[in-house]
């Protein structure tokens, strides 16, 4: 009897020894996750990489910076001379400086090859009593930068805005109009230019209407409180909204307003009436910040367009006139 219940002790003991050393269930079904991961890992990448190098277009144009259109070449501006810029200025030997004007740079596709090229303006004040403002496209602005060759956009005018439409170039600027005078463009002019024969084309130029205060109607953020040396605080928007001789918004800390009237014979004239705003306390940057705003906006006396920027004067007693520098929000 004991020799048979050793054999049957051994017998049980070997079957759950087998039962143990016996893969179970869960571990052979592992595969399916591992195969999954794999799946997403080398799928999905490989589609999502494609879209960074997908050829820019109008609608969807990459940006070209303008460091990089600041160090190009350009030609036309002056008989078999080329103006290399550097940083954004340039001269040519025996002539004035020259500089890309580099806060209105549009984008766009100019010659159908779905391509973003850019349009840019170059500031000369190389003769005299003029002041030329040139255009020139660089085309493939993104891959080969390619500079056409120049053209004068006008002599002593004002850039109100830039774009490119339907491989068109259409600019609205302050200039000469009916019965104007070379120093005084008081027109508004709308052009459209487009290439033709590798170069950009006038392909027509219509006065608007005479420049006026009400022009200016719509919201304005500041950008520089001193002609583009002295840039506003970043991530506190100090506001301007002209509304049919009033102005308001925000200082940076306080609300404001005031009237705001012009000179009957003077379209450029800007002059604003006292200021009256809210109290509320801030924090001493911003607080300075808004103090010396308040303080020049009550002091400007002029404004001009700057390469689709507004820009108020509040000093003109040296050689260097100060300047309120804003960007349009939305401009009616």
């Amino acid at each position: 009897m004991q020799k048979y219940r050793s054999i049957v002790f051994l017998v049980a003991l070997s079957v759950l020894l087998l039962a143990a050393c016996a893969p179970s269930a869960t571990p052979t079904a592992q595969p399916a996750p591992t195969q999954a991961p794999t799946q997403v890992a080398t799928v999905a990448p490989t589609q999502a990489m494609p879209a960074p190098t997908t050829a820019p277009t109008a609608a969807n144009p990459m940006k070209a910076s303008a460091e990089t259109l600041g160090n190009l070449s350009y030609t036309g501006l002056f008989p078999d001379k080329a103006v290399a810029l550097k940083d954004g200025s340039g001269a040519y030997e025996g002539g004035g400086a020259v500089r890309l004007l580099d806060q209105l740079i549009p984008q766009g596709d100019l010659n159908g090859d779905g391509k973003a090229d850019a349009v840019v303006l170059l500031d000369d004040q190389s003769s005299g009593t003029g002041h030329f403002i040139w255009v020139a496209a660089v085309l493939d602005a993104e891959g080969t930068p390619t500079p056409t060759e120049a053209i004068m956009l006008g002599d002593r005018i004002a850039v109100k805005s830039m774009k490119i439409d339907n491989g068109q170039v259409v600019a609205d600027i302050v200039g000469q109009g009916t019965g104007d005078v070379a120093c005084c463009g008081k027109w508004n002019i709308h052009k459209v230019l487009a290439l033709k024969d590798g170069k950009l084309a006038e392909q027509s130029s219509t006065e608007v209407s005479k420049v006026s205060l009400s022009d200016l109607n719509g919201t304005w953020r500041l950008v520089d409180l001193n002609s583009h040396t002295e840039p506003a605080l970043p991530d506190v928007e100090v506001t301007l909204q002209i509304a049919d001789g009033q102005i308001s918004g925000s200082a940076g800390c306080n609300n404001y307003n005031a009237t705001l009237s012009g000179l009957p014979d003077d379209p450029s004239a800007f002059k604003v009436g006292p200021i009256a705003s809210t109290k509320k306390a801030c924090p001493d940057p911003i607080m300075k910040q808004e103090t010396a705003y308040l303080t020049r906006l009550g002091q400007v006396k002029a404004w001009k367009y700057d390469a689709g920027q507004l820009a108020l004067l509040y000093d003109s007693s040296t050689d260097n006139p100060q300047y309120l520098v804003f960007e349009p929000v939305t401009v009616k």
